[in-house]
């Protein structure tokens, strides 16, 4: 309880102090009846951090789901103590969220003239925090690519994935250096998201010729070539942290049956019964092991692998794997 109240007194005080001064400033245009309901809703929550109880669900005192409470620090029951309309109300909105993250999701293989690529995206519950892009340029000359990870697990990280994405969907169609597009992309991240949030990622693009790169804090990414497999290192921050950050783009030149693979922590950190973790050497030698084959191939070596180091054990975290492998 003691924990509740610290995190409601740090975090959610000043929000719904916040709150409570919008609806008085709304009072003017709304029924008195309504502000005066909603205004009583906020004081409620606010005397529960007085009183230490914050964040306690008031059937069972257990501890209500963060990314609830983060959505809306108004709520007082856990999942299992929700009303019956309430529990409808949660799913569909769980249900409607599931659509929008599989609409946003690129297509399953692009293919430029002399590269293919193939990802997988499973999210750990109905919706991921795990960012996956794949835009390919009008006439097909270049792909944008990209694989990250936002802070949080559930429906409110999807939502910080889905706000990401439009950012870079935006910085795309301008004409604007892929330095510049990085850099904006995490300006307007910090500038339009709470300071405790924030996103690894690497992204990139590919062209005929080769791809840029650029790692803002996120897993190694891997280059598989010749039976060598090079891990490329981080050149800035995750996105969210700092409004200033830099980030360095480093070119890389790739021939035939090169393969560049990003993924997210969820493969590397995924345990088997006893705790070990697959980590980054498991995941290397799968994919060499297959390194020969196409990339949808090569993801399917990868989890059939990783499912059966896993024995059985449920995922932790969201697992996303892309593979982009020169043809040519």
């Amino acid at each position: 309880m003691e924990a509740a109240s610290t995190r409601g007194v740090q975090t959610f005080r000043p929000q719904l102090l916040e709150r409570r001064a919008r609806l008085q400033q709304a009072s003017a245009s709304v029924s008195t009846a309504y502000i005066n309901d909603l205004i009583a809703e906020v004081d409620a929550a606010l005397a529960r951090v007085e009183s230490g109880s914050f964040g306690l669900c008031e059937t069972c005192h257990d501890t209500i789901e963060a990314d609830r409470l983060e959505r809306n620090p108004l709520v007082r029951f856990c999942l299992d103590h929700l009303s019956g309309a309430e529990l409808e109300a949660h799913q569909q909105d769980l249900d409607l969220a599931a659509q929008i993250q599989l609409q946003l999701l690129p297509p399953r293989d692009i293919a430029l003239e002399k590269w293919d690529t193939h990802y997988r995206y499973e999210p750990l519950g109905a919706v991921g925090g795990d960012y996956c892009e794949l835009i390919a340029a009008s006439g097909g000359e270049s792909l944008f690519f990209a694989v990250g990870d936002v802070a949080g697990k559930g429906v409110a990280a999807s939502l910080l994935m889905t706000h990401l994405s439009a950012i870079f969907r935006s910085l795309l169609s301008l004409d604007l250096t892929f330095a510049d597009v990085v850099s904006r992309a995490n300006r307007l991240f910090c500038e339009s998201t709470a300071p405790a949030h924030y996103a690894t990622l690497v992204c990139g693009r590919i062209t005929a010729d080769g791809a840029e790169l650029c790692n803002a804090g996120h897993c190694w990414p891997l280059l598989l070539r010749a039976g060598t497999t090079q891990r490329l290192d981080s050149t800035g921050l995750p996105l969210g942290l700092f409004s200033g950050a830099q980030y360095a783009v480093h070119r890389l030149s790739l021939g035939a049956g090169d393969s560049l693979v990003l993924y997210s922590d969820g493969i590397t950190e995924a345990q088997d019964p006893r705790g070990n973790e697959y980590g980054d050497d498991r995941l290397i030698h799968s994919l060499q092991v297959h390194s020969g084959q196409a990339a949808e191939a090569m993801a399917d070596g990868v989890l059939r692998d990783l499912a059966r180091f896993r024995e059985g054990r449920q995922p932790g975290d969201d697992m996303t794997l892309l593979i982009l492998r020169r043809r040519s």
